[in-house]
């Protein structure tokens, strides 16, 4: 039986599946996980390791850590918008 070459394979950080890759990919490169459609960062090579990509994501920056003034800062401002709805509508 003829060797196969090792598959290289990393974890969807959303849904957990695994992505394969024929090659390493490039640190930085944008994949799209096949089963949920989450976009991800390539933050490391070996091992292919992801972070979340920082299209606009309020999940963290690209080496996948959360900024947390970021988070409760919008956590405050909801809270503020839930006042104001319900100071609006009060009877």
């Amino acid at each position: 039986m003829p060797d196969k070459a090792p598959s290289l394979m990393a974890r969807c950080l959303e849904c957990d599946s695994r992505i394969y890759f024929d090659r390493k990919p490039d640190l930085g490169q944008i994949i799209v996980c096949p089963e949920c459609e989450t976009s991800l960062e390539v933050v490391r090579t070996n091992p292919i390791q992801f972070g979340w990509a920082d299209e606009g994501s309020e999940r963290g920056n690209a080496s996948g850590s959360v900024n947390l003034d970021e988070f409760f800062n919008n956590l405050r401002n909801e809270e503020a918008d839930e006042e104001d709805y319900d100071d609006d509508y009060r009877d």
